[in-house]
């Protein structure tokens, strides 16, 4: 053959079929035959000649024919499959009455044309119909019973014996293919004289990528003898303006020259094959070998394809429950080694008194912790300064970018210039890139010998004229200096591994880290402390002395001087109000701080409040405008804390705007928040100033105080974030002025009404309502009977809930269905992942809609630091336990959908 690569032959268009069948092409639009088989004239008395002949000549037809065989092609077209149909032939148009009047066929689209498929039927004389065999054998031998079977191969086996039992070849071989489509007889049934070829892998050359396309295509292919002679398509194409005939779907379809010199090279004459498909892939085959020349007759052939489908989910299935349980073996030892190392006081030191068990678990030699300052080697690994070079020659791509590597040898430049302890297989794994934390795992080589049935073409010979291997024999391959592969399994016991114990290793080890540097911190902080505690203190000045001062300037005044009087007294109470506030602050680190709720209306609060700074405005000719929508809006509030928020922000305006100013305070209600901002013409703030404007401790608290940016805002926003509020500074710079924008939820925290009933997730009760319609909760909670509860509670508001038993499940359950839920509701304290891993993993995923989820905490952390701790891993909002009803319903009402 003038071809070079078995890829470049088209075997679709082969233009001829084999003996035991016969064809013919038809133009469904005017019935006309437009190609048959050279055969055709053999067994039809009245002769069909292309281009000529009617097809509605030959077999008995209504008088809407033509759409009959309209519709028949569109079907087939549509489907891009063949269908079994059939005929009944005119009276005598058989030769010598051979064949049934009624015929079975297959259809299918080529082109523009129906092709239609004819076989020998019982009664047809010949070499070829004595080969058939009855259709009416119980195929129930087919379906052996298979689930009591260890392994795939003993499912190959037992589906290689039923089928050679049903259709009598030689030789029945099951293939599994590997990634690169190398096939492996996993399963074999065969002739006791013959040499069995279970266990020996074929080349994937043996199989070019064009016949794997058909083999999904067309999932059954008989070759009835190798040496008969194949029968030409007609018109031919030289003899014609027609295109080749595709025969992608074809039964009958001839035999390239290349496979049929394959197929005497292996010393067979006949052969079948069903095609193994698993999600529109070749997993495997089935392949049947004859020495004789050997013919499977039709309805047979399509009993195999239907039943094809049935193996290969048996085959599959099989495969997939020997690796799940394997997988969990070696899960369920992981975990009691990170629950060994969780109780450690330094579980990276605490590794090695469990290094053989992790190892042997992980199937590795060696495992380095890589971090931004240091790396961790346990086990048998390279150097520290070999891990560097290793770390810095693989983990990222050629744009920078990090990346997962799984090798089972370094390259041989490495293996020459360093030491690698007898490694050669390497796992790298981005636990969190962007912080620069990865782990490297390592293998020793496994030297292997793979059993070939014959050697595949060497390199040398690509250039030459095509021809198949002649040598079946088989042929051994060492494969050495290599580690065994990485599994899909390795992976997933890699990222479990670091999902479970590297967070809280790494995070332990920052602990320890940082304990020194807190201690010589604490002087500092007792400083800083004092300094807040003035900067408290004399805030509520500015109005008392604002306000003697006007009082002072005209005695006589007597309606200005009872004014003033009032004044200092209401600043005067507000400062004895902030000498316990600063005693509570103490209770705000220590997370001890409660809040008397009642009933408040924020536009009273806050003018309230401004009232008491109105003197000192006009003392600096400071213009203060108030605008207050929603006037009779009221919130579940501590009133006295609502005030010193409004008090410090109106402070730090009137502290630093210059004469002549203006300052705003704006309130508003917007959606479910009651929303408050104060704007100044004052002194504005860097960038720099902004990411640091509300930290406790900021190391430029100096500069900052002269500009109103001490610690007295860090309260408030404790404050806010203890009502369940948020607090943001903007402002376009230095010398541009500055605004603080305050939220509170409408009922952010529960009314202190009498408690009839409690659980340990949600006290007080609440009727039957619709208040959560339209919300999909997915909640992750690890106390079973806390999750019955907030089922049947939040469903009995109008939620779709779905319940997992901690952050792992939730993050599977969420990554295969994000589009089901609309929010998250997380509890904090939960096993294999907590509620702070968990949302971590969400808020840094690939996916957008995944990455944006609202997310609220449920937690018995009551704390403020835990509560800031949640709200800084990415948590939308945050309630503790118990909780009551009307807070949590409240909260959860925040994040109904738009138009709910």
């Amino acid at each position: 053959m003038n071809i070079n690569k078995c890829e470049d032959e088209k075997i679709h268009l082969i233009e001829s079929v084999q003996s035991f069948g016969y064809l013919l092409a038809v133009d469904p639009v005017s019935c006309q035959v437009k190609v048959t088989s050279e055969n055709l004239s053999d067994i039809l008395a009245t002769p069909v000649l292309p281009g000529q002949s009617c097809f509605t000549e030959i077999v008995e037809m209504p008088d809407n024919g033509q759409e009959i065989l309209s519709s028949l092609y569109e079907q087939a077209r549509s489907t891009d499959r063949r269908h079994s149909y059939e005929w009944t032939f005119k009276n005598k148009i058989y030769k010598d009455g051979e064949w049934h009047q009624l015929v079975n066929s297959v259809i299918y689209a080529s082109g523009e044309l129906l092709v239609v498929e004819l076989e020998p039927s019982p009664v047809l004389a010949g070499s070829v119909s004595s080969k058939w065999t009855p259709t009416d054998t119980d195929i129930r031998p087919l379906l052996p019973s298979l689930f009591d079977l260890p392994t795939v191969e003993a499912v190959a086996d037992k589906i290689a014996s039923a089928m050679r039992e049903f259709i009598g070849f030689d030789r029945v071989v099951v293939y599994k293919f590997d990634k690169d489509y190398a096939g492996e007889v996993i399963g074999e049934d065969c002739h006791e004289d013959l040499v069995p070829f279970k266990g020996l892998k074929f080349p994937a050359s043996d199989i070019p990528s064009q016949a794997r396309a058909l083999y999904v295509k067309n999932m059954v292919r008989c070759v009835y003898d190798t040496d008969e002679t194949p029968v030409k398509l007609i018109p031919s194409l030289s003899e014609s303006e027609r295109s080749p005939l595709d025969l992608s779907l074809s039964m009958i379809r001839g035999v390239s020259t290349v496979h049929l010199q394959y197929m005497r090279n292996m010393g067979i004459r006949a052969s079948f094959s069903v095609s193994l498909i698993y999600e529109n892939k070749l997993w495997g085959m089935i392949a049947c070998h004859h020495r004789e020349p050997k013919y499977v007759e039709q309805r047979r052939r399509l009993i195999c394809e239907s039943l094809s489908q049935v193996f290969t989910y048996q085959m599959h299935g099989k495969s997939i429950e020997v690796k799940r349980n394997s997988y969990q073996t070696r899960q369920q030892h992981l975990n009691r080694i990170i629950n060994t190392l969780t109780n450690k006081s330094n579980p990276l030191d605490g590794i090695k008194e469990v290094q053989t068990a992790l190892l042997n678990t992980m199937r590795v030699c060696g495992v380095a912790v890589v971090t931004p300052n240091s790396h961790y080697l346990i086990g048998r690994t390279p150097s520290f300064e070999t891990v560097s070079h290793l770390f810095h020659n693989y983990a990222k791509d050629s744009n920078g970018e990090s990346k997962t590597t799984a090798l089972t040898r370094i390259s041989d430049d490495i293996i020459a210039n360093f030491k690698l302890n007898g490694v050669r297989g390497l796992f790298i794994s981005p636990v969190s890139s962007r912080h620069g934390y990865y782990t490297m795992w390592f293998r020793e080589p496994v030297d292997t010998t793979i059993r070939w049935a014959g050697k595949a073409a060497s390199e040398s010979d690509v250039n030459k004229s095509l021809t198949p291997r002649d040598s079946f024999d088989t042929y051994i391959e060492s494969v050495v200096d290599q580690s065994k592969d990485w599994s899909t399994d390795d992976t997933l016991l890699i990222e479990s591994f670091e999902q479970l114990f590297i967070p809280y290793a790494l995070g332990m080890k920052s602990s320890l880290d940082s304990q020194v540097a807190k201690l010589e911190e604490l002087d500092k902080a007792k400083d800083q402390f004092l300094a807040s505690i003035s900067h408290e203190l004399r805030t509520p000045l500015n109005s008392i002395m604002g306000w003697t001062d006007l009082a002072l300037m005209d005695t006589s005044n007597h309606e200005r001087l009872v004014e003033a009087l009032n004044v200092v007294k209401r600043a005067s109470s507000t400062q004895a109000d902030l000498i316990n506030d600063i005693l509570d602050m103490s209770r705000i680190i220590s997370g001890t701080m409660k809040l008397s709720v009642q009933s408040v209306s924020v536009s009273e609060a806050v003018q309230d409040v401004a009232k008491q700074f109105e003197a000192g405005f006009a003392a600096k000719n400071i213009k203060l405008s108030g605008y207050y929508q929603d006037e009779h809006t009221t919130i579940l509030a501590d009133k006295v804390r609502i005030k010193q928020v409004v008090h410090n922000l109106l402070s730090n305006a009137l502290k630093f705007t210059p004469k002549g100013g203006c300052v705003t305070i704006s309130g508003a209600r917007e959606h479910s928040n009651y929303k408050l901002f104060v704007r100044d013409t004052g002194k504005g703030l860097s960038e720099e100033q902004q990411a640091h404007v509300f930290e406790r401790f900021y190391q430029g608290r100096a500069s900052h105080n002269k500009q109103g940016l001490g610690l007295g805002l860090s309260i408030v926003k404790s404050i806010v974030e203890m009502h369940g509020g948020d607090i943001w500074v903007s402002s376009d710079g230095e010398g541009m002025g500055t605004t603080f924008y305050v939220t509170i939820p409408i009922a952010p925290v529960a009314s202190p009404l009498p408690k009839t009933q409690s659980t340990d997730v949600v006290e007080g009760s609440a009727a039957h309502s619709d208040r959560l319609s339209g919300l999909r909760i997915l909640v992750a909670e690890d106390e079973e009977d806390a999750r019955k509860f907030l089922r049947l509670f939040l469903e009995s508001h109008g939620a779709q809930i779905t319940l997992a038993k901690n952050g792992l499940v939730a993050w599977r359950i969420l990554n295969e269905t994000p589009r089901a839920f609309n929010l998250l509701l997380s509890d904090i304290g939960m096993p294999e992942l907590d509620g702070i891993g968990y949302i971590t993993k969400i808020r840094g995923s690939e996916h957008k809609e995944i990455r944006e989820f609202n997310a609220v905490a449920l937690t018995a952390y009551a704390y403020t630091a835990d509560r800031v701790k949640a709200l800084k891993a990415g948590f939308s909002n945050y309630v503790s336990k118990p909780v009551d009803a009307e807070e949590l319903l409240t909260v959860l009402e925040m994040y109904k959908p738009e138009g709910e």
